[in-house]
């Protein structure tokens, strides 16, 4: 039976029918398909702004800092990589997807000293390989494409490193994944692969930890976004033996628009990366006020400025839904 009354029963009877409640819902009439842009507002997040607005500012004002705000980050870091199968220690929420995107690969870059190529495919977020062309140091155009074939495309730098070059993996088809392209294009010249875990073009999800694998085996490090993934696939990070993750919160997070994204560093990483935006809050003694930078212990040290408060803590009832 597929009638709509059959098909009412059966949304009754779904253990999941009330969180459908937990949501603002303005116009029952509209079938809401673009929560890969931006999530619905949940309930709780309005209390939970009205409260850090009211409560926490408008009340505690500046003492709001040391009663609760700066340990908000990792805090709600902490959440978040449950999620994503990360130890508790190994997620932080800073900036959006992009800065924190450059961090890891500049950090992943800085790890791998000697190796000039980074390998990306052609399913990738755009922003995602403008970050990747930057981070080599110097933002690549169209005359840099040196090298085309069915399985990539080599853009080298200009200066002032030649050996520096991004190979973005060709899709067979534009919709599955560039495996072998891939493992053709991942060598022992290769520092780092740089990949969304789903593809925002198909939906395709990559096996993260065949493809991490196939990096480390020639000893690359990987950095997967997580922006379509987190929240909506499976993600075990840990299992997989990723080097770093960064992703958005708006999507299926229900975060909000523009809400801060998260960095995941695994935590033997930590000690060994730099944050190559070294700020106030990623020093290690941010209130001495000192001159000289000297780098947090742990992921502490990739935040740079001053956390989104407001945003940030409008994340958390997202989070709690989903955990």
């Amino acid at each position: 039976m597929t009638d709509l009354q059959r098909a009412t029963e059966l949304d009754a009877e779904d253990e999941l029918a009330d969180f459908a409640d937990r949501f603002i819902v303005e116009d029952p009439e509209l079938i809401y398909l673009l929560g890969n842009s931006l999530g619905r507002l949940p309930r709780a997040t309005v209390a939970r702004v009205e409260e850090v607005v009211g409560g926490e500012w408008g009340e505690r004002l500046i003492r709001g800092w040391s009663q609760g705000w700066i340990e908000l980050p990792q805090r709600v870091g902490q959440k978040l990589g449950q999620l994503i199968g990360a130890r508790p220690d190994e997620v932080i929420i800073a900036d959006s997807t992009s800065v924190n995107l450059y961090k890891a690969v500049v950090a992943a870059l800085g790890l791998r000293p000697g190796r000039g190529k980074v390998v990306t495919d052609d399913l990738n977020f755009p922003s995602d390989v403008y970050i990747l062309q930057g981070a080599l140091g110097e933002t690549l155009h169209s005359e840099d494409f040196v090298q085309g074939d069915d399985s990539s495309v080599i853009l080298r730098t200009s200066a002032p490193d030649e050996s520096r070059v991004l190979q973005i993996a060709r899709s067979p088809d534009g919709v599955h994944g560039a495996v072998e392209a891939l493992e053709q294009a991942i060598d022992e010249n290769t520092a780092l692969v740089a990949l969304s875990h789903t593809c925002f073009k198909s939906s395709y999800v990559y096996d993260m930890a065949a493809i991490t694998r196939m990096a480390h085996e020639a000893g690359a490090l990987v950095v997967w976004d997580l922006s379509h993934s987190v929240g909506a696939v499976t993600v075990d990070l840990e299992a997989a033996g990723a080097d770093f993750a960064v992703g958005c919160t708006y999507k299926y997070l229900s975060g909000g628009p523009g809400a801060p994204a998260f960095l995941y560093v695994r935590h033997d990483l930590q000690e060994q990366a730099q944050n190559p935006i070294s700020g106030w809050m990623g020093q290690a003694r941010p209130f001495d006020f000192g001159l000289r930078y000297e780098p947090a212990a742990g992921l502490r040290r990739f935040l740079t400025g001053t956390p989104a408060i407001l945003s940030l803590a409008a994340i958390e009832p997202g989070v709690d839904l989903l955990l």
